[in-house]
């Protein structure tokens, strides 16, 4: 039978592997950790119960073939809606709404009152993405090279604030700046969220391991047998070399690896022992840019050159800070809560609400600090005891409160999420190279999902797996669903009936802030 061997267990891999069973492959799938699920995996420490994950995660209405995947392993019930996106002030005692059903018209007088921000500001926000998906007046590729914070700014309707919101968005979702990300990219994202508002995004109830890729193992394994397929996960066994034979893989290299080289800090672990493995067939890819990189070597490069440019990828990390308490802390909702003017740029998820199966006690966060440079190269303690006390800005506690001996910090320095950044496109690897029998899959390869997104890995998976099975002239078709989106006339028709309003909202957002200053200099106490 035919035999595909995949490197790593994150969505990318693990849909292809899922897709290529049915085609009749047989698979074996390498994982360098000790579990499954890449950026989106779970992992304990060792000696304590608690999971950990590389951040708390937003699952969206449009991810149409995440959803399909979901729903064949048995893990649909396992999300819960959340339709409020919510946000604290310094000193503020509960958590407000920030956005409901964010795109949906009923929902707009409520998200423009939130109190929040004056109405103007969230109209001309508003407004700003809407010009956005309906711009034709430039190419796909005039807006890979422009990015979000220009784009913004070359229109007239804009104002500080509301580029400040769009900046917030990328912070918060992507770790990027807004003068350093593709406009055609966060197109993308609002595009594709616009036609289906409702809810603003999912949450999962339990942690991602037992929710969703230990299940999906065991499907793969149920089925391996149902199809009289071989099926083989291997883990803990890092790829160190790609072995090349007249212009195709046919050996790698693994190594044994002591400990998971993606979850300790600082670790640049040695394999105890090192093999080869044959590939009599293909192989499939689907490792971050880095660990492509680093597979890329002369002789890689000298028949596929083009994967040299992965190594010109920009990522960023994003620290995770588990925190614990010894009691219930009060104000905190079940939603995703941006901690507005947090310096840096947190935002938070109460575990403790959302997870069924959270083990007993008090409060538990999982803290993410998006704008984490500043910080990542302190010590752990540092870094929890910075944190710490940025939080209580914020959310009323003491530090006696705080269980240090369950907090986690995870700066996912080695996990760091890929940069959708201007230009980028040209760099990022299709799912074919010009090595017959290597195929190419993650997060950061083209596709027409763009931004970096769990379903944008999935389908790079599938992708992949489907590359692969027309070369072997196997099988049919593996079916890969692209998301709806409104015709670019629809919105771009609204924001020219709309700009009037647009115009409008700025003379008022721009007279308040004149006033506001005006009173502040006058009155300095308030």
């Amino acid at each position: 039978m035919p035999e595909v061997v995949i490197v790593g267990s994150g969505l990318a891999g693990i849909s292809a592997a899922t897709r290529l069973m049915e085609q009749g492959f047989d698979i074996t799938l390498y994982e360098e950790n000790d579990f499954l699920g890449g950026k989106l995996g779970a992992h304990t420490v060792s000696g304590k119960p608690d999971p950990h994950e590389h951040c708390y995660h937003m699952y969206l209405n449009w991810y149409n073939n995440f959803w399909q995947l979901m729903k064949e392993i048995g893990a649909l019930d396992k999300f819960i809606p959340s339709p409020v996106i919510g946000c604290r002030l310094p000193g503020d005692k509960e958590t407000r709404p920030f956005l409901t059903n964010a795109g949906s018209v009923t929902t707009i007088p409520t998200n423009m009152m939130n109190g929040i921000a004056p109405p103007a500001e969230h109209f001309l926000w508003a407004y700003s993405l809407l010009d956005l998906i309906g711009t034709q007046s430039m190419s796909g590729d005039v807006l890979e090279q422009t990015s979000v914070s220009n784009f913004f700014r070359s229109r007239n309707y804009s104002t500080e604030a509301s580029i400040e919101n769009s900046s917030r968005t990328l912070a918060e979702a992507f770790a990027s700046p807004s003068y350093l990300s593709s406009a055609r990219s966060y197109q993308s994202l609002i595009k594709y969220g616009y036609p289906h508002p409702v809810p603003s995004l999912w949450l999962l109830s339990q942690n991602t391991n037992d929710a969703i890729f230990e299940p999906w193992a065991k499907h793969l394994e149920g089925r391996a047998k149902e199809l009289g397929r071989h099926f083989k996960i291997i883990r803990r066994t890092r790829l160190e070399k790609l072995h090349l034979t007249d212009g195709e893989v046919r050996k790698l290299t693994f190594g044994h690896m002591p400990i998971n080289p993606t979850t300790e800090r600082g670790a640049a672990p040695k394999p105890t022992k090192t093999w080869e493995v044959d590939v009599p067939g293909d192989l499939i890819l689907a490792v971050p840019p880095r660990a492509l990189g680093r597979l890329v070597s002369w002789e890689v490069a000298a028949c596929s050159p083009n994967l040299e440019s992965v190594r010109l990828l920009r990522t960023e990390p994003m620290i995770s800070f588990d925190v614990y308490f010894k009691r219930s802390v009060p104000g905190l909702t079940r939603s995703i809560t941006l901690l507005l003017d947090s310096k840096y740029t947190l935002s938070l998820l109460d575990i403790s609400q959302v997870w069924t199966d959270h083990l007993t006690g008090g409060t538990a966060l999982n803290v993410i600090a998006s704008n984490a440079d500043l910080i990542v190269d302190y010590p752990s303690e540092v870094i929890m005891d910075i944190l710490l006390k940025e939080l209580q800005r914020f959310l009323s506690f003491t530090l006696d409160d705080v269980d240090k001996d369950r907090c986690h910090i995870q700066t996912n320095v080695g996990e760091e999420l890929f940069v959708n950044q201007v230009g980028s496109w040209d760099y990022r690897p299709k799912a074919t190279c010009d090595i017959p029998n290597l195929f190419l899959a993650g997060d950061f390869c083209q596709t027409f999902i763009d931004v970096v997104t769990i379903e944008g890995a999935v389908v790079s998976g599938l992708l992949a797996a489907e590359a692969l099975r027309q070369r072997r002239g196997t099988g049919t078709a593996i079916d890969i669903v692209q998301p709806d989106s409104y015709p670019a006339i629809f919105p771009a028709m609204l924001a020219a009936a709309l700009r009037p309003a647009a115009m409008a909202a700025k003379v008022v957002s721009v007279t308040d802030s004149m006033m506001r200053a005006q009173f502040s200099r006058i009155f300095p106490n308030g």
